[in-house]
């Protein structure tokens, strides 16, 4: 459901003011076990994607960036970035920590940790100031559409 949502709304949102970070993370279950480069393969394929999991079996493409492999939640990526931030990798990019700090002290509470893969959705304005977290695994985040809407038509 995210990878396909996610690519609905590049789709909507081609040429405006738009992007999605991605940032693979295998601190849920093991879900993403394989290296960066692996990962990547998966995500930019060919239109269609089947992995045997609802989601992540999908049609469409994923043009945003996607970043090393990360730590997402509180128990911080702990290894050496000059061999875990590579295609080669299959730990977690400590390089990418600063990004999960910064947003953990955005949404300070114990229940805004993300609470699994794909469940943690932020929308930033177009001056990089938080507008809305959702930490919900389920949530399709094309359903984000009106109120990307909303602040694409707003400025500064």
């Amino acid at each position: 459901m995210s990878y396909e949502g996610m690519s609905k709304l590049y789709t909507k949102y081609a040429g405006k003011p738009f992007t999605i970070f991605a940032f693979p993370c295998n601190q849920f279950g093991s879900q993403e076990p394989n290296a960066n480069s692996w990962i990547e393969n998966f995500v930019r394929g060919n239109g269609t994607h089947k992995c045997g999991l609802s989601y992540c079996n999908w049609k469409g493409y994923f043009p945003y960036p996607l970043l090393a492999k990360s730590n997402v939640k509180p128990d911080w990526c702990t290894e050496n970035p000059a061999t875990s931030c590579t295609a080669a990798s299959k730990k977690c990019c400590s390089k990418n920590d600063v990004v999960w700090k910064w947003m953990s002290q955005l949404y300070p509470n114990k229940s805004d940790v993300v609470s699994w893969n794909f469940a943690g959705k932020h929308l930033f304005d177009k001056c990089g100031n938080p507008q809305l977290y959702i930490n919900d695994a389920t949530f399709d985040p094309y359903n984000l559409a009106p109120k990307i809407d909303e602040l694409l038509a707003k400025d500064c």
